[in-house]
Parts: C-alpha cells; structure tokens; sequence
C-alpha cells in the first residue's frame, strides 16, 4: 500500500507539469497575450480580442472583404460574408502569396490567396472618439505584410490614444496582373486590385471603426515604400475621395506607376512563363505555380521598371496621380511626406557594386533613372560631385538614385497639394545607422523603427544597432501622432524643438530629423534644381 501511494505522490508532479503545458499550448495557439477584450459588433458580425498588460486591446485578422478565390481570384474586392456569433479575433490573418524568401522576411507567416484581413489596436471601445491611423505596409508590391513586428499597434496607441489598423492586401500578379485587355469588362481594374483592396479596407474603416472608439472622420492613411507609393494613389484615385482626412507618405510618391501599353506587355510576359494563353488558364493556376511565374519575371525584368505595381488602366486610375492630384483630386487633405538622406544605399546589402557603380553604369540596369537623367548623365554626375568632396562614383551614383527614385518624386507631390493651399510638411531623415561599419547612412526603411518606436526588437538591432537615440524615436512618433490628430506635425510633448513651418514650393521649409532636428529651407537645393523640368509624372517608362 505505501509503495503505491508513493507511486500516485511521484505521478502528481507530472500531471500538474504536463497540465501546465496543455495550458501554455493552448494559451499561445490563441495568440494569448492578455484578457479578453470586449465584443464589439461590426457590420458583419461580432468580435472579439484581446487586452494587454496595459490595457491596450487587439482585435486581430478581421476580415474585411471576401476571400478573393475561385471565381473571385482577379477581381475586385467584395463585402466579406456575415457571421453569427463572435469571431476570435485574437490570431493574425495569412499574408498575400508571396515567394518563401519574403515571406521569411515578414517572420514566416502563413500565407494564403484568402488575404483580405486587417488589424486594430485601441485603448478603448467606448466614450471619446479617437483618430484612426491606418498604416499601408511596403515591400515593393510583391512581398509584405500588415503583421510584421515592427508594425505593432500597441505602440502609438499607448502613446496617443489613437486607433490604429493595419492592413494586408493582394501582392504581385494576384494584386497587379493588368488582365483589361485580356478579360473584357469582367476584369476590369485588375491592374488595380491590391488598390482596391486598400479602399476596401478603408471603407470597412469608415464603416466600422466608431465600434473601436475611432472616429471615422478623422482617419490618417500612412505608409512607407510600395506604402508611400500606395498613399499617394490613393490621393489621386477618384474610389478613395473622402476616405481620408490626412496622408504621411514615407520615401515613396507616385513616379512608379504603370502606363497601360506597358502593363499589357508585362502581362504577355508573365503568362508566357507561366505557361498560360489566357484568363481561363490563369484561373486555373495553383498558387505556387502564380509565384513561381512571378519571381521569375521579376528576376528577368528587373531592368524593365515596376513590372507589377498600379496601372493606370483608365477606371480605377483615370489619369496618373500626380496629376490628379495637381488637379485637387485630394483637395483639403492635410499631407506630411519625407525621405531619408541615402534611401538608396540600402540595397549595397544586395548589390555591394553600387558602392563603386559610375552613373552610366546604373543607368542601364534602372529605366527611372535612364529617363531622368536622357543624355545629361555626365553633366549631373560632375554637378553631385562638385558638391560632394572626396565621394567616390558609387557616392555620387547613389545620391543621385536616391533623388530620382525617392526624394524628387516626393516633393513634385508635395508642391502639387501645397499649391491647392492644403497644409503641407516635410521632412528629411538623417540619421546614420553605424551597422556594416557605417555603409547603410540614413538608408530606405530607416526611420520605420523609429516611427513605430520599436528600437529594440532584433529585427531593428540588425538594422540600427543596440543604442539608438530613443529621443529621436520619441519625437518623431510624437510629430506623426500630433499630425494624425490635428493636422499639424508639431507636439505639444516636446516643446524645445524647432518650430515645424508648413511646406510650398517657395520656402521649401523642410524638418531635418535627426538626433537634434532643425528646420531648413530647401535641403540640398542645387541638386533638386537640377531636375527642373524634368517629368516625375508617375508612368513608368514603356521598353
């Protein structure tokens, strides 16, 4: 008898461990992180998140439109079905089909065609009404997603008691693939579809977002990259008028949007390698086999401008959105947009031959750059350089790039809504990394941990280093909160910093961000003026 009870004793230590575990499996496979958040009734049904440590609730993977499958792959965006009951919106929804290596780069998440899922983060669902964020991710329309880590929502709702949601959309042939011409009027605005799932997403927010104690009529759309890219067309998209009350645009603009001849021809290509002679052919595609066909065009016609990006196909784009918006087709928008001092230089991590890269040399492999610069690549390269003692060519090729690519882009959309009186700002980031012994300065996606003031997680270590300046984190996520909610960059919280004067195409006012930030009329002006004259009309150029 004692050697069983023995027994039974020795066993208990194991069951409340392995009960335990049952617990912490069943914990994380909810995405556990806190208490329930309150049910919150939306348009198609109830859901429900969850609280964190402090308070701050989630509500995860809400779908906001029907999977785009079957019938509906290549076709613009539709109401997601109603559901009965509550939907457990505590697990973030599949990402947009994109090739492994991106997908390992967004943290490995699942990826599916059944995409169309968004995120929200709020202190609260009830009394005051909050501005809405709604962040727009990068990734060059063809990998990404609204759930990569350094896209956390907590961060600004903590800080600012403001909503914020997150957004996935279709990538690459599934979100960009022109089939117009290919699919008659069955098809139409294919070339658009992940644009069309940015305004479906905005309009659920218009919908719904009063449930989570936002106010729909003050909602801020921001992005960065293919995100910037995509705020500034949707600025100039006649289906996104009046979603909208603020735009940030970070290092992107509208000078790499596509004609239609050019879609059309990028298409041929596209179903040639997939081995396909029509839409029926398409449709019939495993999703794998629409990947594989995608990341071997990109590979093949990385030469050949933005492969697959928005179109402007004549319905859903009429015109290009630059124009648009010089035309005030986002009249009364409150606008902020910037770029990093050495956007370019990111990508020495891929091509290191950019460090050593004569502007000639460049100019074969990129078509923006061939465009801008015609016949003149000489005389520009002299005039950077004169202005850059000591660089090397890869220097001067790389300041250049930067300004074709990213920073004139920005301030031709800038000087259009400046110029309909609409209050606009901008900034220049500057702010080196010390990473790979200096080489990345103030690189693309640079500032994206500081604005989400995530300067600590492993994925920013990679990228800053172990001690970036949290000052400057504070501040410019202060400045973006104080623009989502009053239209005005300027915080209250930091009262010695340089006062942030509105930007036109006189003064040029302009906030260099750094560790000590400063206000400067027309940073670098000899070199923007150079591109005087020359069209950042947002087609990309047509092989």
């Amino acid at each position: 008898m004692t050697g069983r009870r023995d027994k039974r004793h020795a066993a208990r230590p194991f069951l409340i461990v392995l009960l335990a575990a049952v617990i912490a499996l069943m914990t994380a496979f909810a995405g556990c992180g806190g208490d329930s958040a309150p049910a919150v009734q939306t348009s198609y049904g109830k859901v429900e998140g969850q609280a964190d440590s402090r308070g701050t609730m989630a509500f995860k993977g809400i779908p906001y439109a029907k999977p785009p499958v079957k019938d509906l792959r290549f076709k613009p965006p539709q109401p997601p079905q109603p559901w009965s009951g509550t939907y457990q919106a505590i697990m973030f929804g599949p990402v947009a089909p994109q090739t492994e290596e991106d997908v390992a780069s967004t943290g490995g998440q699942k990826q599916s065609e059944d995409c169309l899922y968004l995120n929200v983060w709020t202190r609260g669902t009830t009394g005051k009404r909050r501005p809405v964020m709604v962040w727009i991710h990068g990734g060059g329309f063809t990998n990404g997603s609204g759930s990569e880590d350094w896209y956390n929502g907590a961060t600004f709702a903590e800080r600012g008691d403001v909503v914020v949601v997150t957004v996935n959309y279709r990538l690459g042939a599934l979100g960009f693939l022109y089939l117009d011409r290919r699919g008659g009027a069955a098809y139409a605005g294919s070339g658009n579809l992940g644009m069309l799932d940015q305004v479906a997403a905005l309009e659920w927010v218009r919908d719904n977002i009063a449930s989570f104690g936002g106010d729909p009529g003050n909602v801020t759309v921001f992005g960065e990259s293919a995100g910037g890219m995509s705020v500034c067309t949707l600025m100039g998209m006649p289906a996104a008028k009046g979603l909208f009350r603020r735009a940030i645009a970070e290092s992107g603009a509208v000078s790499m949007v596509r004609g239609a001849d050019y879609a059309s021809r990028i298409t041929d290509r596209f179903m040639a390698r997939a081995g396909v002679s029509d839409v029926s052919g398409l449709l019939s595609l495993s999703t794998d086999k629409i990947i594989e066909a995608q990341g071997d065009l990109l590979s093949n016609e990385a030469a050949s401008g933005t492969p697959l990006g928005p179109t402007i196909d004549g319905s859903v784009l009429t015109e290009p959105p630059l124009h648009a918006i010089a035309n005030g087709s986002a009249a009364g928008v409150d606008f902020m947009s910037g770029t990093n001092m050495d956007e370019v230089r990111f990508w020495l991590m891929q091509v290191p031959q950019l460090a050593i890269a004569p502007l000639q040399s460049a100019m074969a492999f990129m078509p923006e750059l061939q465009q801008a610069v015609g016949g003149n690549a000489q005389a520009i390269a002299a005039s950077y350089g004169s202005r850059r003692p000591g660089a090397t060519d890869g220097d001067v090729t790389m300041a250049i790039t930067t300004d074709v690519m990213f920073r004139v882009p920005a301030i031709r959309v800038a000087e259009a809504q400046s110029a309909l009186n609409a209050r606009t700002y901008m900034y220049l980031f500057t702010w080196p990394s010390p990473v790979h012994d200096g080489i990345l300065r103030s690189c693309h996606a640079l500032e994206l941990p500081f604005v989400w003031n995530v300067l600590h997680s492993s994925r920013s270590v990679e990228l800053l280093g172990a001690d970036p300046p949290q000052k400057l984190a504070d501040a410019m996520q202060d400045s973006w909160l104080a623009f989502a909610r009053t239209g005005d960059p300027n915080s209250e919280n930091d009262a010695g910093a340089p006062k942030w004067t509105a930007y036109d195409g006189s003064g040029r006012s302009t906030m260099i961000l750094n560790v000590d930030p400063a206000m400067q009329n027309d940073p670098n002006g000899q070199d923007r003026a150079l591109w005087d004259g020359i069209p950042f009309d947002s087609v990309s150029p047509s092989p």
